[in-house]
């Protein structure tokens, strides 16, 4: 008994050095996006605390590109991928630089760290990284008013400038952003690019609000912002009732300033009303 127990103490306190004396990771610095043909550089900080490092090990999905071991010489190995290239001058055991990145090296990447002798300990951490194909030029918005006059919505559509992956389209009415918008769908050009398209529909709109200013902003990452030209609506049918964006991605949001201004007139009407039926 004594000896079991002897044994159970030596391993918790094996554990307890395990843990805390050794490889630790600090972070992973693999940029979300990057783009298409430019360089870029993955980073992967770890604290050995004083023990000595066996190997760095790049992985892309779950093959080896690159591997870093201080006790070979050289210490640096790069194994060929499609896609990938390696700029060895300036790779170490923390940092790999790939050059000119392609569209299709998109994906998850690895960093495996292992300390040597005695405790072998390794560590892996992985995170996403996109080459993206950033778009050219701004988006267009068009707005289609044709149905008004019958009690139809106005449309507007945005058409954002081709990409990969596709970009991403927010509306703006009066420099009022709108949550959501009613339909999207993307097309694939000639060069296996996508361009996404977006559709607004907005009821109740009617000349008493006077003009409407619509614009659409397409976005990609970080690597891209462009807004449109505005388009300026002037409405030639009233309507009675409040501006309504309608669609599924919408739920019937309605757009705080009109609503606002139709409470505001009926409000006047109302007040107005009493004032002649008192005198």
């Amino acid at each position: 008994m004594m000896v079991t127990k002897g044994l159970l103490i030596l391993l918790f306190l094996f554990q307890k050095i395990y843990n805390n004396i050794g490889l630790k990771f600090i972070r992973l610095n693999v940029p979300r996006a990057v783009r298409t043909g430019h360089s870029v550089t993955l980073g992967c900080e770890y604290d050995l605390e004083n023990a000595p490092l066996y190997s760095v090990k790049w992985y892309r999905e779950s093959d080896e590109f690159y591997r870093y071991v201080p006790k070979e010489e050289p210490p640096t190995r790069v194994f060929t991928q499609q896609g990938l290239h390696v700029d060895v001058s300036v790779s170490n055991a923390h940092n790999v630089t790939l050059l000119s990145v392609g569209r299709d090296i998109s994906g998850q990447f690895q960093c495996e760290v292992s300390a040597d002798a005695p405790l072998f300990h390794t560590e892996l951490k992985s995170a996403q990284m996109t080459v993206a194909v950033v778009p050219v030029g701004v988006p267009l918005v068009t707005v289609d008013k044709s149905g008004l006059e019958h009690g139809r919505p106005l449309i507007a559509t945005c058409h954002a400038p081709p990409s990969h992956p596709a970009a991403n389209i927010t509306f703006f009415v009066n420099d009022e952003k709108v949550p959501g918008y009613t339909s999207e769908w993307t097309t694939a050009t000639e060069d296996q690019l996508e361009q996404k398209t977006a559709q607004l529909e907005l009821t109740g709109v009617g000349g008493s609000w006077g003009a409407l200013r619509i614009r659409c902003e397409a976005s990609l990452f970080r690597l891209y912002r462009a807004n449109s030209v505005a388009i300026e609506v002037k409405p030639d049918t009233p309507q009675p009732a409040s501006v309504l964006l309608m669609g599924p991605s919408s739920n019937g949001v309605r757009i705080n300033g009109y609503f606002q201004q139709w409470f505001t007139v009926q409000l006047a009407m109302i007040i107005s009303a009493c004032m002649v039926s008192i005198t």
